[in-house]
């Protein structure tokens, strides 16, 4: 009786090819994927850019109208606002596509673009 194998020649070069095809794919979406970038905004226009995957060190960045931003371990964060509720300040550092931050009586807000997008739709404090 004839011996049957589990893989001829061809599926195995078949299989191959598919797992490389696939490998390739995900290295591929690993570095092509763009890093975050926070962009600042006052009353609708855009101040200031700063991209996120460079921002490890403790960066300060001080608007036209008196708002210190800092920029550090890839997030950022309202830092001096002269607001009365200083809300601003305690929403935290973002740093994931989607995330707002505002500061509404200095009409300034923060916003993150590129990068991997947040699993949470909403936090509300």
């Amino acid at each position: 009786m004839k011996e049957r194998k589990w893989i001829s020649k061809t599926d195995g070069i078949v299989l191959c090819a598919l797992v490389l095809c696939a490998a390739g794919c995900l290295l591929w979406r690993a570095f092509a994927q763009p890093g975050a970038v926070a962009t600042v905004t006052v009353d609708g226009e855009t101040v200031l850019q700063i991209d996120l995957q460079t921002a490890a060190d403790a960066q300060s960045y001080t608007l036209e109208n008196g708002v210190r931003l800092v920029a550090e371990d890839h997030a950022v964060r309202f830092a001096e606002s002269d607001c009365p509720d200083g809300i601003c300040m305690e929403t935290g550092a973002i740093s994931k596509a989607g995330e707002t931050a505002a500061c509404v009586p200095n009409r300034t807000v923060v916003y993150i673009t590129g990068g991997t997008a947040n699993d949470v739709d909403m936090i509300v404090y």
